[in-house]
């Protein structure tokens, strides 16, 4: 018989390894988009710039500050894009007035590498995802 110390090991690691295996056909649907990121076709919708903080590196402000653009604030301590009435701040008329000079993660969007594994950040708001993940 097992003790309760041992029934609730045995509880938690059951509960852990069924969150793992749910994880694993995102990730591996993730995966998958990330390699047909070639064919993805940004709407322009604006509405990755409405929802997200835009986190950006020493190397995107030196970009946008060579091009006169100056309107940059911290979030949870790193540099980002500001964002007023949680919008990107150069987000105007629904589009990107800083377009050639923005952010290398504004370029990616939604593909990004870790590790040199690539893969689509599961963004629900994208409809040109949407339309590469149905299509």
């Amino acid at each position: 018989m097992y003790s309760m110390v041992e029934t609730a090991s045995l509880t938690v690691f059951a509960v852990t390894f069924a969150v793992l295996l749910a994880s694993v056909p995102p990730m591996i649907k993730s995966l998958r988009l990330y390699r047909r990121h070639d064919r993805f076709r940004c709407t322009s919708c604006g509405d990755c710039c409405r929802i997200r903080i835009i986190p950006i590196s020493r190397e995107d402000i030196r970009r946008l500050e060579a091009a006169g653009y100056r309107d940059f604030t911290a979030e949870r301590g790193e540099p980002a894009m500001r964002r007023v009435n949680g919008r990107c701040v150069f987000l105007k008329d629904d589009r990107c007035s800083v377009y050639e000079h923005r952010p290398r993660v504004c370029r990616e969007f939604p593909f990004f590498r870790v590790y040199g594994v690539g893969y689509a950040e599961r963004a629900s708001f994208c409809p040109a995802l949407e339309e590469l993940e149905h299509g």
